[in-house]
């Protein structure tokens, strides 16, 4: 899980100062990604627009009702099932509001 959270880190770096703020960054994402894996997750993130979008999303199959027919998610956004909309959207990794 540390190789994980320093490859995300690295990819992050350009986006924030330091890599010290990367590095806090990308274990928020990982740990908002294995929170959802095991049940429901409300998070913010801020929208391309410039928004804040509160969210209520998971990754756990019993919550997901639905057959996933797009792209997978990227190494740069995590997709997610939002439960308040009854589909999958997803978010810029580094737009994650913790």
């Amino acid at each position: 899980m540390r190789s994980l959270v320093f490859k995300t880190a690295w990819q992050l770096n350009s986006s924030f100062k330091n890599f010290s703020e990367a590095l806090k960054h990308a274990w928020a994402i990982i740990k908002l990604k294995y929170k959802m894996l095991k049940g429901v997750v409300e998070f913010a993130y801020k929208k391309v627009d410039g928004s804040i979008r509160t969210a209520v999303g998971t990754l756990h199959a019993p919550h997901v009702n639905y057959e996933f027919k797009g792209q997978p998610s990227s190494n740069k956004t995590m997709a997610y099932f939002d439960l308040e909309q009854g589909s999958f959207r997803s978010f810029k990794i580094e737009n994650l509001i913790y």
